[in-house]
């Protein structure tokens, strides 16, 4: 499994990375640090966080590569993501995840929790 940022979202991820820099694909389901609450639909929500070691916590059990580095994610998300995927912008500057099978998530909430400074 590969995640490909476009040029876009990588123009406007990579200045936010720093050594220190954690990222992970999120599948907002109510299970870990960054869902606060699962959605009552059957839409399937991501979030890319921005985050540091300390954030991650256990569900986050696999990594992906891609081309800003490993990507945490939860073992079971694989289910919902293609073997392939890619993260763009789109015309209203949405983040929108996608695959071979199609959009996977129209609007991918960027999440940065790290320490400013």
């Amino acid at each position: 499994m590969y995640l490909t940022f476009s040029n876009t979202a990588q123009k406007r991820i990579k200045p936010l990375i720093t050594t220190d820099t954690r990222i992970a694909l999120d599948l907002d389901d109510g299970v870990g640090p960054f869902s606060d609450a699962a959605t009552c639909t059957f839409d399937v929500a991501f979030n890319l966080v921005l985050c540091q070691d300390s954030d991650l916590s256990d569900d986050f059990n696999v990594t992906i590569d891609s081309d800003l580095g490993p990507v945490y994610i939860k073992d079971y998300t694989t289910e919902q993501l293609d073997s392939a995927l890619n993260l763009d912008v789109d015309r209203y500057l949405r983040y929108k995840l996608t695959g071979p099978s199609g959009i996977l998530d129209p609007n991918v909430t960027l999440r940065n929790l790290q320490p400013v400074g």
